[in-house]
């Protein structure tokens, strides 16, 4: 097949036609191009171009700037050159095995010295490309280099990759779907803040059907491998996946996944983010069996973080001390490391929205102390923020402050699902319901980490109990008590629901529950420590528990 394009990717970036002439080209062409040719299979949805290259225009509009280029791109490329490019209504594709990539000169810097003003995205795009980039010709894994200024949280994350996926189809595979998929589910998993990820352009140097997991490791400095066939059958894609421990090359687990194909297209396959909570789950899991019969000294960072959050969520006051042992272990190794700092805060946090607390303004101060520790090691730390919000709006009811921490948090980090749940919680206290019940329904479907999924359909239960849905509160309410059956939001978040519904004696048996995990339990505690409380729905709600057998 003819190459219709030569492409210089480094030092000054360049576009060519195949008898060597150069092609001048807009800033914004020359963005185009390089976002089509640095996607593993030369794919990119509408949506993702417009968001990167329009942040700043109406979504018409950007849609309208997306066709404007498209055509004045093939225009300026000439009529042969132009059969690279193909797009639909759903995607533009770059035909990589009609170009050429001139190689590297040595330190040469990829699109150096290019920018965009003004477009966030590309520019926080291109900023990680480089390094990811740097690191590759450098000889190092993409995932021990870092933003500048910026801490490192490789050694705290289980570090994975994700080969591209196999395509079963008749006849010879041209499709690029295995590519595809591996870089959205490595989007995914990078999404969860779950996990280093390796970059997916690492991992396509691989053979997926030769590469044994051990080689994967040792090149790119993983424990976890992915890796996976896809078959398409009509409109849907049926995915069978395995997660492997790589150094041991042993399988961990081996499943199926289906979904529609458009999904995919559009970035939104609830088949991939599956995936991604199945994994998590796992790798957690395998944290917590090891911690009950290991000496913590002897694992390594990432699995006794892991195994911290995790137990951190149960309500079982053992465990939850257990996840304090768990972090005094890995601040004892790395005093100022964020993370451990971090989640340290939230051990005091959830200590009082367990009902554990025996001293309210000491584990508020101490959180407080340990979210500011955090953003001294790193100002930009989305999780660290996070945590001095839900300070602000769960414990000291300042919800303009918390507000700010969560706009702080989401610049740093537009998928910080906590934080994206918070300021939807935050949004409930202050009598916004419709913000309320949209922000807690966007955080759920950012695949939040397994144990922390009872906690996401309780806040978001609260949501819509204060948008009046109490079906829907109550469905969500026995979604987060399934994982866990005693946690006493989500039970004082039912009683509610059922009482106002008219449903009586459920609400009373639910209240008996809630009084069974918190025997102090009272409407005083609860307008004293319950931020809701303290507005107009909160009177209705308190007077709802007193009907139901909550005494005063």
């Amino acid at each position: 097949m003819s190459i219709l394009i030569r492409l210089n990717q480094f030092g000054a970036f360049g576009v060519f036609r195949s008898d060597g002439t150069s092609v001048p080209l807009g800033a914004k062409h020359q963005a185009l191009l390089a976002l089509l040719s640095t996607s593993a299979s030369g794919i990119r949805t509408r949506a993702f171009l417009e968001h990167t290259l329009w942040s700043l225009a109406q979504p018409e509009q950007a849609k309208a700037s997306l066709r404007t280029a498209l055509s004045t791109l093939k225009r300026h490329l000439g009529p042969e050159a132009a059969q690279a490019i193909s797009a639909n209504r759903e995607r533009v594709t770059l035909d990589l095995q009609r170009v050429q990539f001139i190689q590297p000169e040595a330190h040469a810097e990829f699109m150096e010295g290019f920018e965009l003003p003004h477009e966030t995205r590309f520019e926080s795009w291109l900023a990680q490309m480089r390094a990811d980039f740097d690191a590759k010709y450098s000889g190092q894994p993409e995932a021990s280099k870092g933003s500048p200024g910026r801490v490192l949280y490789d050694d705290l994350l289980p570090p994975i990759a994700v080969l591209p996926f196999v395509q079963h189809a008749p006849g010879e595979d041209t499709s690029p779907l295995g590519s595809l998929l591996s870089e959205e589910l490595s989007r995914c998993l990078a999404r969860s803040q779950a996990f280093t990820v390796t970059s997916y352009l690492a991992s396509r140097q691989f053979d997926p059907t030769r590469v044994r997991p051990a080689e994967v490791s040792s090149v790119a400095g993983v424990n976890y491998l992915v890796s996976g066939v896809v078959h398409v059958r009509g409109q849907k894609m049926v995915l069978d996946v395995e997660l492997h421990e790589a150094v041991r090359e042993k399988v961990i687990w081996s499943r199926s996944f289906e979904g529609p194909l458009a999904d995919l297209m559009t970035g939104q396959s609830e088949a991939l983010r599956d995936v991604t909570r199945q994994i998590g789950q796992t790798l957690i899991g395998d944290a917590v069996r090891l911690v009950s019969f290991k000496p913590l000294s002897s694992l390594e960072g990432h699995t006794l973080l892991m195994a911290a959050i995790s137990l951190m969520q149960e309500m079982n006051p053992a465990s939850f001390e257990k996840s304090r042992e768990i972090l005094n272990v890995l601040l004892a190794r790395e005093p100022q490391h964020p993370l451990p700092l971090t989640w340290m805060g939230f051990w005091h946090v959830m200590r009082v929205q367990k009902g554990y607390s025996s001293d309210r303004q000491l584990d508020t101060h101490l959180a407080s102390q340990l979210a500011t520790s955090a953003l001294e090691a790193d100002p930009a730390f989305s999780l660290a923020h996070t945590l001095k919000g839900a300070i602000s709006s769960h414990l000291l009811f300042h919800f303009d402050l918390a507000q700010n921490e969560y706009d702080l948090a989401l610049k740093d980090n537009p998928n910080e699902a906590l934080a994206v749940l918070l300021k939807g919680a935050t949004h409930a206290y202050q009598n916004r319901p419709e913000e309320a019940v949209k922000l807690t329904d966007a955080a759920r479907r950012l695949s939040p980490l397994g144990p922390q999924r009872y906690y996401f359909d309780a806040e978001s239960a609260l949501a819509n109990l204060t948008a009046g849905d109490y079906g829907r509160a109550i469905e969500l309410a026995d979604r987060s008590l399934q994982s866990n059956a005693s946690y006493p939001g989500s039970l004082s978040t039912k009683a509610i629901a059922l009482q106002m519904s008219g449903r009586r004696q459920e609400a009373k048996d639910v209240v008996q529950s809630l009084l069974d995990a918190i025997p102090t339990f009272s409407l005083a505690k609860y307008r004293q420590e319950h931020a809701v409380a303290l507005g107009q729905v909160g009177e209705r709600w308190t007077d709802a528990l007193r009907q139901a057998g909550v005494p005063d």
